[in-house]
């Protein structure tokens, strides 16, 4: 039903989003019984996973009424443009969140009715959970002085921890240091999905979430609302923006933290299921 069309021999090594994505993507259409062929035109429908300077001398040729492009497309580099500047190469534009829609719409003037919003699923969590550590302070893409200031607050209040980076763990250790946590710290970036996040949130792990405001990665002409945590709500845990608001959160946090449902938040949006329902739903198939 589907063509799948990407190249993954680029991708940074390790376990990464973009990774990820292919990963989830692939076992989620197998457990909805969707047929789908990889770098082969079998079907009517081709969906061009990623778009740059690898992809582009395949897809050209593709046959562009029935093509899907995104989430990995990045629309500062020469192919990215292209695609913004040439609207009908595809059928749709796909992003994995609404943020970076909003980046399309507000900052490239791209057409509303060209962008859909897509997250992957993410697999139902079968870690075992036994905790032997208060709290997995999460990092990605933030200041030393931020991820310090974490450090020191947790050690305020005398909570066992373990530091984790992205970039710099094995999905083993991820999966390890997950299940043993009791909740995680988040001290991260914006967040395009967030895939390693939602898996915690799988883990029925609660969040605290020292969030961003702005996305401003290419200055201040493009800078557009967004979040580390583009998918949430109450039920997973609880934000805060600035520094002196820490303590606060914290104690609500700690008050609330055994009626946080992060597991049914990710099951209802995120699921395997449900994200092939939105894909389908995008790509028009019945």
């Amino acid at each position: 039903m589907i063509n799948l069309w990407y190249e993954d021999f680029h991708l940074p090594q390790g376990m990464n989003g973009p990774r990820k994505l292919l990963i989830n993507l692939k076992e989620s259409l197998l457990d909805s019984d969707i047929p789908f062929s990889v770098n082969s035109e079998q079907y009517k429908i081709n969906f061009l996973i990623h778009y740059d300077q690898y992809a582009y001398p395949k897809h050209e040729k593709l046959e562009h009424n029935n093509c899907f492009i995104g989430p990995q497309l990045w629309p500062f580099d020469n192919y990215g443009k292209f695609l913004i500047e040439n609207p009908s190469y595809c059928n749709k534009i796909i992003v994995p969140s609404e943020w970076v829609k909003n980046l399309l719409l507000l900052k490239f003037g791209v057409n509303e009715s060209k962008v859909s919003v897509w997250p992957v699923g993410i697999k139902e969590s079968n870690l075992n959970i036994n905790v032997k550590y208060d709290c997995l302070l999460y990092s990605k893409r933030r200041n030393v002085e931020e991820i310090s200031k974490a450090i020191d607050f947790l050690e305020s209040k005398n909570l066992s921890y373990n530091v984790i980076s992205y970039g710099a763990y094995s999905e083993s250790d991820f999966e390890l240091m997950t299940c043993q946590s009791r909740f995680c710290f988040l001290v991260n970036g914006s967040e395009s999905q967030g895939i390693a996040v939602q898996e915690m949130m799988s883990s029925n792990v609660p969040l605290f979430v020292w969030d961003v405001s702005e996305w401003n990665d290419q200055g201040e002409e493009y800078k557009v609302p967004c979040s580390s945590v583009p998918y949430w709500d109450e039920t997973c845990g609880e934000k805060f923006y600035h520094e002196n608001e820490m303590e606060e959160t914290f104690s609500k946090f700690c008050d609330k933290i055994s009626s946080y449902r992060p597991r049914e938040f990710v099951e209802k949006n995120l699921s395997y299921k449900r994200s092939i329902e939105i894909l389908m739903e995008i790509l028009n198939v019945n």
